[in-house]
């Protein structure tokens, strides 16, 4: 059966929960075509091109707040935004026809592709609530409004969170169901190979932060862990434009170390050279609480202890887990943490239900019954 994502992310980009699921979609007998946005030095191209089992083409589906100054001042009017928006939904169409997509599964992860969907004329149409799309920043107002537009053409919507769940529930009719990120649990429960050595040789005991350094990391409380000198503070992920000086000057403190990206291969033995991970997110941001980050339940399989900002619906644990809502609280957390014994094999097996081939195996479930409704049928997709 054909499988259409229309993505927000590019397939080469850090590993994302829909490049696991979708992977994992494939192996399990779906034909899975990635329509990505475009994205320069992250590979791809228009396609197609096959990755990992899935056909990936690139669609120029509208982008908000992008780096090139032409195309925002373009979509900041109405007309603009029309004119981006036909151009994608015939792009669909014709990898649609080329393709032989027809009666395909959507799964819509990306709201400003909304307008695409019917190019497909799908059979069902999942909404892939992962991130909330307001959660980024420098968006423009006209980005409001995008959300209730994907929502509205879905048949089933999946959320990342209880929060985004309930939040969910209350806005659509359709069924809303829970689908949190994952794990591939025996890769990092079992590193293949050394500690990285621009990381082993770093003096510990190390504390660090691997993922996107976005708005959402709380630099305060990454400068006071640096000035309380609790050992080698390590950062290493991708750093946009809009964060990369506050990047540079908390680099520049004694006892931090920017390591860069990782390739995703080396994220494993990366946390086991650590002794302490970090999601230092910002409380007071509006979508903290919400959010899931696959590092969280990576950080569970490597059996690494961890200190976060607090997430909804999870509370701490004497095995290594702990939470702290202010700069302040986050480094007697953290110094309370690098002094305690860490249970290992308790954290890892608070992971071992996260595997992504089991949330894969749900979310195929998911797909197929609702595929079976008779509310699907009587819709004529």
């Amino acid at each position: 059966m054909n499988l259409v994502c229309l993505a927000e992310v590019a397939w080469g980009y850090f590993r994302t929960r829909k490049r696991f699921l979708m992977t994992r979609l494939a192996a399990r007998g779906w034909r899975v075509v990635y329509m990505e946005p475009p994205a320069f030095g992250r590979g791809g191209g228009r396609g197609p091109r096959q990755e990992d089992g899935v056909t990936v083409v690139t669609v120029p589906f509208l982008k908000p707040s992008t780096s090139v100054a032409a195309y925002n001042a373009a979509v900041s009017t109405g007309i603009g935004r029309a004119l981006v928006e036909s151009v994608a939904r015939r792009q669909v169409a014709l990898w649609s026809r080329r393709l032989g997509l027809e009666d395909a599964v959507c799964v819509l992860a990306n709201v400003y592709a909304a307008s695409a969907v019917d190019a497909l004329r799908p059979r069902l149409v999942c909404y892939d609530f992962n991130d909330h799309p307001l959660q980024f920043p420098n968006l423009p107002a006209w980005v409001d409004g995008y959300l209730d537009r994907a929502l509205a053409r879905s048949d089933l919507v999946i959320a990342v969170s209880e929060t985004y769940r309930r939040m969910l529930a209350g806005r659509v009719s359709v069924p809303v169901h829970l689908l949190e990120n994952g794990v591939e649990f025996e890769r990092f429960a079992h590193p293949d190979g050394p500690v990285p050595p621009d990381l082993d040789r770093l003096p510990r005991p190390r504390i660090g932060y691997l993922g996107k350094i976005s708005d959402m990391v709380d630099y305060e409380t990454l400068r006071q862990l640096a000035a309380a000198g609790l050992g080698s503070l390590v950062l290493a992920g991708p750093a946009p434009a809009e964060t990369r000086r506050q990047l540079e000057t908390l680099a520049a403190q004694p006892g931090v170390h920017y390591l860069g990206e990782r390739p995703y291969e080396e994220v494993p033995r990366f946390f086991a050279g650590l002794d302490l991970g970090l999601i230092p997110f910002r409380a007071d941001h509006a979508y903290t609480a919400g959010i899931r980050p696959n590092k969280l339940y990576q950080y569970l399989a490597a059996g690494l202890p961890f200190v976060s900002s607090p997430i909804e619906g999870m509370t701490a644990d004497a095995a290594g887990v702990y939470f702290a809502a202010t700069p302040q609280a986050f480094v007697a957390e953290t110094r309370r943490a690098l002094a305690a014994p860490a249970d290992r094999e308790r954290l890892r097996g608070c992971a071992k239900g996260r595997d992504w081939d089991a949330l894969t195996e749900r979310f195929d479930g998911m797909l197929r019954t609702a595929l079976a409704s008779p509310a699907t049928e009587r819709k004529g997709h």
